[in-house]
């Protein structure tokens, strides 16, 4: 027996082909480049979870690739380049990368300003949707953010007081940084966190300035094992890192695509993102205390003078050198914490 389709028939199999079709032509794949290892907090916590989302809320028509450690190739410092340039879709990178190129961001280099990674990193995101716009151009900042205050970890020495990092080499995370730890007597070494495994094991640093979680997922804490922390509200250092979309890339979407986008960025991931660094350096305190093996030295309140002092220095020369570029300084780091104090606030 022969069945002869009809014209209804042939016509639903037409629009189910083109649907299939259309809808296999309006997937698309973003790549996600970034520097950390693919075990870190950031990536299994929040980047992974994110992809997802993204996935499950375009019902599949964007699908998220996490490249870490570099696997694409180029330098960590070029990150951002990679995704304004279009190399990659989406980077997650440190501003202080690309020393100079993000000025006003260095507001949240300085010492002793952040609190939580929570609250600090929502301060960042407002900070830098309000003054550095311009510095964006080419790339959608899906969250602008600070991970959890860094502490010291040192190889052979303990640091116990402000006199013992003198001659100590030391990795630091940013020229404000570099800068403090100079005031301190310390030979600040400057290095993305690629480098610090081999560059803490071989010796070419005595210690290094990050926070746990980070420090953990590099495999540093089995050389590093004396940490100093230091008590009170502000911690001692943090830097703004960017999830940042190439805008072509982004523009290129459909508009629900961009809704699915837009749905999951901004202040809110910024506090996802810092609330996720808050647990993870906890658990990573945690898991040292628990081995026993780690040498915990608190920084009292009463001992901060000398750290804060340079702390000071370092502030005040940081704001005459931003005042010799063009920029008001002061107004800049006046507003940094004041926006850091609003959403320490909000979130306790």
């Amino acid at each position: 027996m022969t069945i002869k389709p009809t014209l209804a028939s042939l016509a639903l199999i037409s629009g189910m082909l083109i649907s299939a079709g259309g809808h296999a032509q309006d997937t698309v794949t973003l790549r996600l480049h970034h520097f950390a290892a693919p075990s870190t907090p950031v990536q299994t916590e929040y980047l992974e979870p994110w992809a997802q989302r993204i996935e499950a809320q375009s019902d599949g028509a964007i699908n998220v690739e996490i490249f870490p450690a570099m696997q694409l190739g180029g330098s960590a410092p070029s990150l951002y380049d990679q995704a304004k340039d279009g190399v990659v879709d989406i980077a997650w990178t440190l501003l202080s990368y690309t020393p100079n190129r993000f000025p006003e961001s260095e507001a949240f280099d300085q010492p002793f300003l952040p609190t939580t990674g929570e609250a600090t990193s929502m301060a960042a995101h407002e900070f830098a949707t309000t003054h550095m716009q311009d510095d964006f151009e080419g790339v959608y900042p899906i969250a602008v953010f600070a991970h959890t205050p860094g502490k010291l970890h040192t190889r052979d020495v303990s640091i116990e007081s402000a006199d013992d990092l003198d001659g100590l080499a030391l990795r630091a995370p940013s020229k404000t940084m570099n800068r403090y730890l100079g005031l301190l007597g310390a030979q600040a070494v400057g290095m993305p966190m690629p480098q610090i495994p081999e560059a803490i094991s071989r010796g070419v640093i005595d210690g290094l300035a990050l926070p746990f979680e980070s420090a953990a997922a590099l495999g540093v804490l089995d050389v590093a094992q004396n940490h100093t922390f230091f008590e009170g509200e502000h911690g001692l250092y943090t830097a703004m890192m960017v999830l940042g979309m190439n805008q072509a890339s982004y523009d290129a979407l459909s508009p629900a695509q961009q809704q699915v986008i837009d749905d999951n960025a901004g202040l809110a991931e910024a506090q996802r993102i810092g609330q996720v660094m808050d647990q993870a350096e906890e658990k990573a305190i945690d898991a040292i205390e628990a081995s026993g093996e780690g040498n915990m030295v608190y920084i009292t309140e009463d001992s901060l003078q000398p750290w804060q002092a340079a702390a000071e220095t370092a502030t005040a020369q940081w704001i005459d050198d931003m005042e010799s570029r063009g920029f008001d300084g002061q107004r800049l780091y006046d507003e940094a914490t004041r926006l850091v104090e609003t959403y320490t606030e909000q979130t306790q």
